[in-house]
């Protein structure tokens, strides 16, 4: 590890059979009137960055009493460009005055300059999987964790298109960031399996078998649950986060936890978002997800 890697720390982190939601909008005053039955609640990091306002002052009140963990959009990890100045500021004392369990991001690119100025892409685009790329999302991780002191976590996302050169694959690719940076890893298991689908991978199951078993276990901090929309004759599946989580996704989740062991789940709901109750039962399936594995585990001690 460089000197400059060394002096990033770890945050305690959650219970590995921690389970939570992401928190949006609609379902604020849900949690300020009853106090959820969750381990933690996620928010997009952007939604808090105002120095005052309603939102900062629900965000201190949500915290007081249920763990938060901010979860960035904007950073663009994979970018050529190095993340803005401005947007590291914001994000330093978000977490100074928040103290989140997890800081995270996609492990995308989001910054280009055009004509000399630096532009937004709104949205998470992918990146190909070369050196050139390895090099500026260790740049910019590194930069990142430097400026917070502390570890940050890179989730996998999904890609409708496929580069014409690659010198990795996905796997890889995030265990060199990761052997290079000391982040985490957020492993969205619904990407991965958009993108087999999408890429028309006939075994999906295998292949995210394969994914899984190539990463560095010890590195993944969180898994993310959701669900995606097929579209069009050839049912093109969009992330969207739109739906439940799928019967393939609640098996692909077991096999996961059996290959990797219990680890902090987070339900995402963004779009067309269900009442609060229905989101908390997704919690509650992936909870008895966490309790089956350690049911397995104990019965094979006990043998």
């Amino acid at each position: 590890m460089s000197n400059r890697q060394a002096t990033v720390q770890s945050k305690p982190e959650l219970k590995s059979t921690a389970v939570g939601v992401g928190l949006r909008s609609e379902h604020y005053q849900d949690v300020l009137e009853q106090a959820p039955a969750l381990d933690f609640l996620e928010v997009h990091s952007e939604n808090f960055f105002a120095d005052a306002g309603i939102a900062v002052d629900l965000l201190q009140e949500v915290s007081a009493g249920t763990p938060i963990s901010l979860h960035g959009t904007s950073a663009g990890l994979g970018s050529v460009e190095a993340v803005p100045d401005d947007y590291l500021r914001k994000l330093k004392r978000l977490v100074e005055r928040g103290d989140p369990v997890l800081v995270s991001d996609h492990l995308c690119f989001t910054w280009a300059r055009i004509g000399g100025r630096l532009f937004h892409g709104g949205d998470l685009l992918p990146i190909p999987y070369t050196k050139d790329s390895l090099q500026h999302a260790v740049n910019n991780i590194d930069r990142v964790q430097q400026y917070l002191g502390r570890q940050i976590a890179i989730e996998n996302v999904c890609a409708y298109i496929e580069f014409d050169q690659s010198d990795f694959d996905e796997a890889s690719f995030l265990g060199e960031i990761v052997a290079r940076t000391q982040c985490g890893l957020i492993l969205d298991i619904n990407n991965v399996m958009v993108n087999a689908r999408n890429g028309q991978v006939v075994d999906t199951a295998g292949f995210v078998d394969r994914y899984v078993d190539s990463l560095d276990h010890s590195a993944i901090t969180e898994i993310h649950l959701a669900g995606s929309t097929p579209v069009g004759k050839e049912e093109l599946l969009i992330d969207d986060h739109a739906r439940p989580v799928s019967e393939a996704g609640w098996q692909t989740y077991e096999r996961v936890l059996n290959a990797i062991g219990s680890r902090p789940t987070l339900i995402e709901w963004d779009n067309n978002l269900p009442s609060w109750r229905e989101l908390l039962g997704e919690a509650t399936k992936a909870r008895k997800a966490q309790r089956r594995l350690l049911g397995r585990e104990r019965s094979h001690e006990s043998l």
